[in-house]
């Protein structure tokens, strides 16, 4: 997977600090921010392997990812576990991320 997604809690805290370092007292970013960004980062990058590119988007829609396909028509949705996919990146970083490796490959396969 990319260098750029942090795949544990140590990598999201040095992450949170090498970003918060370039701000220089502009906003704050938050662990749960990166957290997001890499549940996010994760779906996506899954997407376009499986996919040999860049055909679907992933956004969010609430504390959802789904997946569009390049006409805009929504093929897939991924659902938190918990309350959110902070929560889950949180209990267990590499759990959440097999997962949406999962759920990328069946929402790719049914197509």
């Amino acid at each position: 997977m990319s260098q750029e997604i942090p795949e544990n809690m140590h990598e999201v805290v040095l992450k949170v600090q090498e970003l918060n370092e370039t701000r220089h007292g502009a906003d704050v970013v938050t662990e749960e921010e990166v957290m997001k960004d890499a549940v996010h980062d994760t779906l996506q990058y899954w997407a376009d392997y499986l996919l040999d590119g860049h055909y679907d988007d992933v956004l969010w829609d609430g504390e959802d990812l789904v997946i569009e396909d390049i006409m805009g028509k929504r093929v897939g949705r991924v659902k938190p576990m918990s309350a959110t996919f902070a929560n889950d990146y949180r209990q267990s970083p590499e759990g959440t991320l097999f997962r949406l490796e999962n759920e990328a490959n069946k929402i790719i396969a049914q197509r």
